[in-house]
């Protein structure tokens, strides 16, 4: 007997999976047919388990990448996506997750992956040797979510209310945050945080004696954010006579810019217990008094209604100033030389002031010449001995 045995392999067209056709010719028969039938059974059952195998290990390999690939997407194409919309829109909570998750899609996906797509591609007993690693590494990044979420959450709410970054609240939340995940790596590995905890407590003490002065402008910086006396981007004079912006305000020390671009830094103690005046509260526009002086003769009137002329003029032209308001003229003093005023004009933010009161006095200068009016007389005393 002659037997010829073809395998086909077609794919299905409705699910996963290979069908496979066994076509048997018989070409003629002898007393030796049945034994030549057995041996083709074997050969197709062999065949059956070899190309099934080929069939599982194909299908986890493409599981394997897909899942891979979704994590991936969710990772480097969506998570931007709902950041960037939640910041458009000022939702602090959905960004800050946003910006938790980074990395967490690509990790979990890959766990997972390992977990119940590797079974034909990774031993049994590889992936139980790796078993303890991938429980540390879920815990860990876990901790290191809440962690980002607890750190995102305070500085996405200080970026949108335009507070500015503070160092040390950030430094704060980092370092409570490694020790969360110290103490989390020290658990996981099963050792006892009891003994750890009394040493600490039993140096406090000597800590507290030994770093006096760092320790108190440390809780000096903590009052003032927390009594929110000054924050970044304030511009602010401290009775000692320096003034600037408040740049950071920092572990012991806060620093201020001055509108000369110098670096004043001060310790946070003696920010706590000296006056300081804070031009940036309760808002940014403050007035500008520009004082003036014009000829003894001159008619106070017609004086009053060229500067507030000139006035209204210099607010609605020049960058920086308060269209809206309406300037004031006030005269208050007289003497032999000319008549003096003051003019009160205001500004936007701290910064506005000095174009206002340069435009202003250029203006004024030029108008009161053209309408004829006098300067101020200057008297000189000539001393006969």
């Amino acid at each position: 007997m002659k037997i010829t045995a073809r395998l086909i392999i077609e794919p299905f067209t409705h699910k996963i999976g290979l069908r496979m056709h066994f076509t048997v010719q018989s070409h003629y028969c002898t007393k030796d047919s049945v034994n030549s039938g057995e041996h083709l059974h074997q050969f197709i059952r062999y065949t059956t388990a070899m190309t099934a195998n080929e069939i599982n290990g194909t299908t986890t390999t493409i599981l394997l990448v897909l899942v891979l690939l979704t994590g991936l997407i969710l990772d480097w194409l969506v998570r931007p996506r709902v950041r960037r919309w939640a910041n458009t829109r000022n939702r602090i909570v959905i960004e800050s997750i946003a910006i938790a998750l980074g990395g967490q899609f690509t990790f979990w996906t890959l766990v997972i992956a390992l977990r119940f797509f590797s079974g034909n591609l990774i031993g049994d007993e590889l992936r139980a040797a790796w078993q303890p690693v991938f429980e540390l590494a879920s815990v860990l990044a876990i901790t290191i979510f809440i962690v980002r979420l607890i750190i995102n959450l305070v500085d996405t709410y200080l970026r949108h209310r335009q507070i500015g970054n503070i160092s040390l609240i950030n430094n704060l939340l980092r370092g409570l945050g490694a020790l969360a995940i110290g103490g989390t790596l020290l658990i996981s590995y099963g050792v006892p945080l009891g003994p750890v905890l009394t040493v600490i407590a039993g140096s406090s003490l000597g800590l507290t004696l030994a770093l006096r002065e760092p320790l108190a402008n440390f809780f000096a910086g903590v009052q003032i954010i927390a009594s929110n006396r000054v924050r970044p981007g304030d511009v602010i004079r401290l009775a000692s006579g320096e003034e600037g912006i408040v740049t950071d305000i920092r572990w012991s020390d806060t620093y201020i810019r001055q509108l000369a671009n110098n670096i004043i830094i001060i310790p946070n103690a003696q920010m706590i217990s000296q006056i300081v005046t804070n031009f940036s509260r309760p808002e940014p526009e403050l007035a500008v008094l520009v004082d003036f002086a014009v000829g003894p003769d001159a008619d106070l009137a017609q004086t009053e209604a060229i500067v507030l002329d000139v006035a209204r003029t210099v607010l609605a032209e020049t960058p920086g100033g308060v269209a809206t308001f309406e300037p004031l003229v006030r005269f208050n003093a007289i003497d032999a030389a000319g008549i003096r005023f003051t003019v009160v004009l205001r500004g936007q933010s701290f910064t506005d002031q000095f174009l206002l009161r340069h435009e202003f006095i250029k203006r004024l200068r030029e108008r009161l010449r053209a309408e004829g009016i006098a300067p101020p007389t200057q008297i000189v005393r000539v001393q006969n001995e």
